[in-house]
């Protein structure tokens, strides 16, 4: 039995929003393959059936539908990717979907496709009106009515919100609980991989001081007996209590990911779709083939330097350098790292949640 997950693209960045803060567009701008497109029925059998070929029988199989914006894809696309899907599964596989999205262009018909597929919808909304359409063309309102569309049908679905300078702690977490909104993604702003300064993304300090104050916050929520899940607290709190993180990258080590671009394009790490990491392309190529590729080893060897404060963090174990993507915020400032602030001042809250 294996598991595995697939993170696929089917419009790769084509998107109908190209918020201004968007670290896809910056990826797809400095490569030259995965072009916007729509991914054919060819290349998403291909997709599904290496998948099947590479797990065999009895498998948990989770197929992460992203972008860009996936339901530019149509509704006829994921129809035929679920049949054929179907096609090749046997009685022991399990097939788990989930869709990220910003929200705009759901509707009944896809609310009524999500439920009966048991789907999981992450829908990107970054805070109130005024902060959401800051940086998301004003799409507040559309994204907002997509939320109602799930509620209305029962889909299940989480809350993925991109942190900047701009975000004030209190205010999103009130958001959240006006919205009734327990299972949130806070996804933090980066600088380009130019490493050029924007007016988005977070400093050192800022990210440390969001981190606190949000988790004051959830901690007190909770503390009171209530149900709010925040992905990076609770997979800092699965780290203290039995080692484990699901997170990419919680533990400063890389799990190779299977990204695949509408054209079939495979790259090893949503955050570094890039030509030097470009893998065998899925309709030419096996899930071993891809696996013991050239660029997939390059990209496991690559690393970026950890803050000089690991070797003698006392919370190192709870962090271990964190994500590579994100250690140029980490070593933003000599001789201070953000995650071991916020983690220093979190751990032993964390210790007293059962």
């Amino acid at each position: 039995m294996r598991k595995m997950t697939a993170l696929v693209k089917p419009a790769s960045s084509m998107c109908n929003l190209k918020c201004s803060y968007c670290f896809y567009c910056d990826e797809a701008e400095n490569r030259n393959g995965g072009k916007a497109s729509v991914m054919s029925d060819e290349t998403a059998e291909n997709l599904i059936k290496r998948v099947f070929d590479f797990c065999g029988e009895n498998s948990e199989i989770s197929f992460m539908f992203q972008g860009g914006e996936p339901l530019l894809a149509g509704i006829d696309y994921f129809r035929s990717f679920i049949d054929k899907a179907n096609e090749f599964r046997d009685n022991g596989t399990v097939i788990r979907y989930s869709l990220q999205t910003n929200g705009t262009l759901i509707d009944e018909e896809f609310c009524s496709l999500f439920k009966e597929n048991g789907f999981l919808i992450g829908v990107s909304i970054d805070g109130d009106e005024e902060t959401h359409d800051l940086n998301r063309c004003g799409s507040f309102e559309k994204a907002m009515n997509g939320v109602e569309l799930l509620r209305k049908h029962g889909v299940d679905f989480n809350i993925l919100s991109v942190i900047t300078a701009q975000t004030d702690a209190a205010k999103l977490f009130d958001f959240y609980k006006a919205n009734g909104f327990r299972d949130v993604q806070p996804i933090y702003c980066l600088d380009p991989l130019s490493g050029e300064k924007s007016g988005f993304s977070l400093d050192a300090k800022g990210f440390a001081r969001f981190q606190k104050r949000f988790f004051n916050r959830w901690f007190d929520e909770i503390s009171k007996g209530e149900r709010f899940f925040v992905r990076d607290f609770d997979n800092l709190l699965s780290l203290m209590t039995n080692g484990y993180a699901e997170q990419c990258g919680a533990t400063g080590r890389c799990n190779a990911q299977l990204v695949v671009e509408a054209d079939g394009t495979c790259y090893p790490c949503d955050f570094y779709c890039l030509d030097e990491f470009e893998c065998p392309n899925i309709n030419s190529s096996s899930i071993d083939d891809i696996l013991r590729s050239e660029a997939l080893r390059k990209f496991m060897e690559f690393d970026e330097p950890k803050n000089k404060l690991c070797a003698t963090c006392p919370v190192q174990r709870l962090c271990g350098g964190g994500c590579k993507r994100y250690r140029s915020l980490y070593n933003q400032l000599s001789g201070y790292c953000p995650r071991m602030d916020f983690i220093m001042h979190a751990v032993e809250k964390l210790r007293s949640v059962r």
